[in-house]
């Protein structure tokens, strides 16, 4: 017995970071988007332990994947005794800053409750998928949402109109600790419109205000990253934006085809690109992609 599931990506269509809290995290405000990127997750009872395997794009198994860890935290949290195998096929490139490990942790979680019938509450999840990522709660919701804290207190947005975007990854990751570790804090806040505008839904000019605190230190040492924006704004990309801490940097096109000229470009550079639209409905809901059918 088991599931498949759509684990999909998300981009940050404005990411601000306000400073470090006593915790020893940082206070962050950030726009939220899913899209139809995915992993390809198969859950299935069998064994006596738990046991991760992958293929595709790198990605790390057993103890060090967040499903892993998310079914661990299933299994004890609901009490239940099982073996679980779980099948990746890895399309999200990790290091990206498109959430891909924090979005199989919250795929797992939703669909353990499903496949045991365990009926933990949507509250309950997002608690335990807080424990696992502070990015994981946003993967239970969507498709648009505004962050806040840590990036686990959410507040549901209008959905983004359909869009067409190009996503680029340079083939190589940042890492989100190095990221915030050399941010230099500068006081400046720039989220004050862009959550008055995203709150009424009005995308257009939240989108002209789009915004990244992590390009200031990510351009500097990694400019081949800078290039891909330039290189999308340049063709007519808008916005054309790094999403998290990198290393992936995404445009918006005006039509598919926009998107698909702007990735045979950037094949011709050997760049990793990802030609995806926007989702309009929280995937792990009704009418979601996040459920393909049973094993």
């Amino acid at each position: 017995m088991g599931l498949t599931l759509w684990s999909p990506a998300k981009v940050n269509l404005f990411l601000e970071v306000l400073g470090k809290r006593a915790d020893g995290y940082h206070e962050i405000q950030t726009v939220l988007q899913h899209v139809d990127l995915c992993d390809e997750i198969r859950i299935f009872e069998e064994g006596k332990d738990i046991a991760v395997e992958s293929r595709g794009l790198p990605c790390p198994e057993g103890e060090e994947n967040l499903a892993y860890r998310a079914t661990a935290l299933f299994l004890k949290t609901a009490g239940i005794r099982a073996g679980i195998r779980i099948r990746i096929v890895k399309r999200i490139p990790l290091g990206g800053g498109l959430g891909g490990g924090s979005s199989n942790a919250a795929t797992t979680l939703w669909g353990l409750n499903r496949l045991f019938h365990a009926g933990l509450s949507a509250e309950k999840l997002h608690e335990l998928g807080a424990q696992l990522g502070s990015d994981v709660p946003f993967f239970f919701g969507g498709p648009t949402m505004w962050a806040s804290g840590r990036g686990e207190d959410l507040r549901s947005l209008p959905p983004l109109p359909l869009s067409w975007l190009l996503i680029a990854f340079p083939g190589f990751p940042v890492s989100t600790a190095w990221a915030y570790a050399n941010l230099e804090l500068t006081g400046r806040e720039k989220s004050f419109r862009v959550k008055a505008e995203a709150e009424e839904g009005n995308f257009e000019p939240l989108l002209a205000l789009s915004w990244n605190r992590f390009e200031e230190v990510v351009f500097r040492h990694y400019p081949i990253v800078q290039q891909l924006k330039v290189s999308l704004e340049t063709w007519g990309a808008r916005p054309a934006l790094m999403t998290g801490s990198g290393a992936a940097v995404f445009g918006r096109a005006r039509a598919r085809e926009e998107a698909e000229e702007w990735a045979a470009r950037l094949r011709e550079k050997e760049t990793i690109v990802f030609v995806v639209q926007t989702l309009s409905r929280p995937p792990l809901g009704p009418g979601g992609i996040g459920e393909v059918g049973p094993e």
